[in-house]
């Protein structure tokens, strides 16, 4: 698995910003057919076939460890601005 990091800076709660990831993770489920669970409060587990996210929450960032397996690889640096530019958007 290729491993990256991505942080997103926010001005929110703890709590807001887990209510606003939560209401995504149905859109990555039906879009993506992601499994999205969260572990803890502030920590959302995001899986699909051949990526891997652990998004976890602080009080002024959402830092996201992400792995990707073989196939995805060439898409690496999409997938990560595409996480960035979402994320971004979603607590904004």
């Amino acid at each position: 698995m290729n491993k990256m990091e991505v942080e997103i800076p926010h001005r929110l709660s703890r709590d807001e910003a887990r209510c606003r990831l939560d209401r995504v993770t149905e859109k990555l489920a039906r879009d993506y057919s992601a499994v999205c669970n969260w572990d803890g409060g502030s920590r959302l587990v995001v899986k699909r076939k051949g990526l891997q996210a652990c998004l976890d929450i602080a009080d002024d960032r959402v830092h996201v460890d992400l792995e990707l397996g073989m196939f995805m690889r060439p898409f690496a640096g999409t997938i990560r601005a595409g996480i960035a530019k979402q994320l971004a958007d979603i607590l904004a």
